[in-house]
């Protein structure tokens, strides 16, 4: 896993609120919460999606888009780049068409063989009253197989209750996640999965619209950190080995022998620790920091608890 250009791939059939939510996104977090700030080279869609999001905000909504975008950016904490990213969204075509077909079908299938997260629109009003929607849900679930399968390590997923606001009776939200039902029982079927489920809302009323990027970095970034503490840990218990095997006529035998000596190897060892312990520096306090920031973002996100609540990742 490559920490300095994870691969986010967001998954939604049209209209669907991909677009909304991802300029709510970043209009918020390019603003700074807490330390951390959204960053990106690309102007353009930086004005654009600021432009968005204000609009939103007064709301008005953009019109659904045909378009894929994607957003390459960096997450920030201080002075510091913590986490760089691809933001990549497919219009809803794409999760239906046949990959012989459609290159972006094809294109949209590739990524998800390569993300390092996912995250899943689901209209929340058309799940409570579309009977289609399920099959949609279906489609995704295929798709969303089809990524986990290719980890080797649990993949962050979050499924998205978009328009939350707009639903109000707790029977359309029984309905709602009853037609998820599917997304849910993956996002807490443990193993492969590592999920969530967020109901956000985009507009006058803005809610939850950053914890689905700052979940799936918080994910990543503490899973690195662990992984360094861990390398770290056996750098340490390797390193004490070969103190105890540095000698004289150890350094005698591996000359005649032609073998690295115990002294070369603890050399190179050492640097290996002091960079580890460098690298997990850097890491610790951003990790922390970025965890407790999604703990406040999630606050009053999670989705209605009318469906069975054994299928909600809390």
């Amino acid at each position: 896993m490559d920490l300095t250009q994870l691969r986010l791939v967001a998954l939604g059939h049209s209209s669907a609120g991909k677009s909304s939510c991802l300029a709510a996104m970043y209009t918020r977090l390019a603003a700074g919460r807490k330390g951390f700030r959204l960053t990106t080279a690309d102007t353009a869609l930086a004005q654009q999606l600021t432009a968005t999001g204000k609009l939103l905000g007064r709301g008005i909504y953009p019109p659904p888009s045909s378009r894929r975008t994607e957003l390459t950016a960096g997450l920030t904490f201080g002075r510091r780049e913590v986490l760089g990213f691809e933001w990549t969204d497919y219009r809803g075509g794409a999760l239906t068409g046949s990959a012989a077909d459609d290159p972006e079908t094809a294109q949209l299938l590739e990524r998800l063989t390569h993300a390092d997260a996912v995250v899943v629109f689901a209209d929340t009003q058309r799940l409570a009253t579309d009977p289609e929607s399920q099959d949609e849900v279906r489609r995704t679930m295929v798709l969303l197989h089809r990524a986990v399968d290719e980890q080797p390590t649990p993949l962050p997923v979050v499924l998205v209750y978009t328009k939350a606001d707009l639903v109000t009776d707790p029977a359309d939200w029984s309905r709602a996640r009853a037609a998820a039902a599917p997304l849910e029982e993956l996002l807490v079927s443990g193993g492969r999965v590592r999920g969530t489920a967020v109901a956000v809302a985009c507009g006058t009323t803005t809610r939850g619209v950053a914890v689905p990027v700052l979940w799936c970095l918080s994910v990543l970034l503490t899973h690195r950190t662990d992984e360094v503490a861990r390398s770290l840990a056996s750098t340490r218990e390797l390193i004490k080995d070969l103190r105890k095997q540095a000698n004289g006529i150890d350094s005698m035998v591996s000359w005649f022998k032609g073998v690295e000596s115990a002294a070369k190897r603890l050399k190179y060892w050492e640097e290996v620790g002091r960079e580890e312990k460098a690298e997990l520096a850097l890491l610790g306090r951003p990790s922390r920091r970025l965890a407790r920031l999604l703990n406040a973002e999630q606050r009053g996100t999670v989705p209605p608890a009318d469906a069975p609540s054994s299928t909600v990742a809390r």
